[in-house]
Parts: structure tokens; C-alpha cells; sequence
């Protein structure tokens, strides 16, 4: 029998769950699945190859598709900068138009490259960020943050039926004075009403919940050596980080 390779074993405390987990880098069989799913250039394949990755490597016993998307995308860059290095490398094409070019595409055209050490990728927590709503003196919501699976189950539905599943399926619990009302408890029809019976003011509280939920997120420099044009490059999403 062949002996076994040792592998390092990390600890990470996930940013919005707090929890703290211990994983292995990925080996070759799992960078397979990864170069194989982002050369298919599919979303979904690229999506569930993420999540078939991060369960092989996490050595903690949690549930992947019950992970934030932060704690989720957070999880994989530290995963990606321990298996094949903390220095991801992109190359961008600079879109900076030249009015004097005489070609039909007036765009400077050149290939820049960027680079930036994956480990230094911090969450954007904004300073008026909470996931405590209060709706009036006596009632409000508590919420919990979207998890990967739950931007599954919303493809194929439209805008308005989105939001408004996307908002139950995410609140913890609505408290008043006296009572906590868990959302596990209560039925689906009984909390889509609810959100319903909202005001457009207690409702835009609501949605500031999600407009400012903390986000993985690099500012990167863009200097064109060719046309020295400038400007910030944003990177935000896991598939910014690693295609």
C-alpha cells in the first residue's frame, strides 16, 4: 500500500457566522473539477463546483449551502490562496477610447496585467449595516443573510416574487414587546402577508438590509503602459477573484 501525503491543516473564523472552521488545501482532484467547471464557462457548473471543492476540503462539520454568501466566497479565496498561492494574477483589456485611431474598434486594445495577494481580500462592512430592522416603537425584524442555496431557488422567478422570497426566506425572527415570532414556526403565506402589510417606509427599511450587506470586495489600480489611461477596477463576486 502506497503511504498517504501529509497535508497542512488552516483555521478560519468566517466573517458574518463567526464560525470557526479548519479545512485542507484542495489537491489535484479538486482542481480538476475547478478548471474543468470554469472552462465550461457555466455559471451553475462553476457554482456547484465551488460547493463540491469547499465540502471536500472543510474538515469542521458545517453546512455549505447554509453559509452566507460572504462566509461562502470568503471560505473559497482563503481555499484558493492556500492551494495555489496567495497571488492571484487577471489581465483586463483596456476599453480607454482613442479618437484618433483609424480602425472601427477605437479602444486602446491593451492587455494589462493586475495582480493582488488574495489574503489581504477583507468584507466591506458598511458603518450603517445591521440585521436588526425596527419597524415601529414595539416591532421588528431580526434577519439572517442569504445563503448560496437561496440564490438558487430564486432563478426563474420574476423581480417582485424574487424580492419578496428573498426577503422571507431570510428573516430570523419578528419580535415585539413581549414575544419572539421564529420564522420556522410560521407558514410562508402568513409571512409573505406580513411583508406585504408593510409600509413603503418600514419596507425601505427592509431593503437598506440588503443594499448594504457586507461584501467581498477589491479595489484594484488600472494604469494602461500604452495609453496611460487610468482608473479602479472593482472586483466583486468569487468569480472575479479566480476566472
Amino acid at each position: 500500500m502506497l503511504p498517504k501525503i501529509d497535508v497542512p491543516i488552516y483555521d478560519l473564523i468566517l466573517p458574518l457566522s463567526k464560525k470557526n472552521i479548519k479545512f485542507r488545501p484542495f489537491l489535484v482532484k479538486e482542481e480538476k473539477i475547478l478548471l474543468m467547471a470554469v472552462e465550461s464557462q457555466d455559471d451553475n457548473a462553476i457554482n456547484l463546483a465551488i460547493k463540491q471543492i469547499l465540502n471536500n476540503c472543510c474538515i469542521t462539520e458545517i453546512n455549505i449551502d447554509d453559509l452566507p454568501i460572504l462566509d461562502l466566497e470568503f471560505f473559497f479565496l482563503n481555499l484558493r490562496a492556500r492551494s495555489i498561492g496567495e497571488l492571484i494574477e487577471l489581465q483586463y483589456k483596456c476599453n480607454n477610447i482613442i479618437p484618433e485611431k483609424e480602425e472601427d474598434d477605437k479602444t486602446c486594445g491593451n492587455q494589462v496585467k493586475l495582480s493582488f495577494n488574495a489574503l489581504e481580500v477583507t468584507p466591506e462592512i458598511e458603518d450603517n449595516h445591521s440585521n436588526k430592522i425596527q419597524l415601529t416603537d414595539k416591532l421588528g425584524l431580526m434577519m439572517k443573510y442569504p445563503s448560496f442555496t437561496l440564490s438558487e431557488k430564486i432563478k426563474g422567478l420574476d423581480e417582485i416574487e424574487g424580492i419578496i422570497k428573498i426577503i422571507v426566506s431570510c428573516v430570523d425572527y419578528i419580535y415585539d414587546d413581549e414575544t419572539l415570532y421564529y420564522s420556522k414556526d410560521i407558514s410562508e403565506k402568513e409571512m409573505i402577508e406580513f411583508i406585504d402589510s408593510l409600509t413603503r417606509e418600514q419596507f425601505t427599511k427592509v431593503q437598506e438590509f440588503f443594499e448594504t450587506i457586507p461584501k467581498l470586495k477589491k479595489d484594484l489600480k488600472f494604469i494602461c503602459g500604452k495609453c496611460k489611461y487610468e482608473e479602479t477596477l472593482i472586483l466583486e463576486g468569487i468569480q472575479s477573484f479566480f476566472v
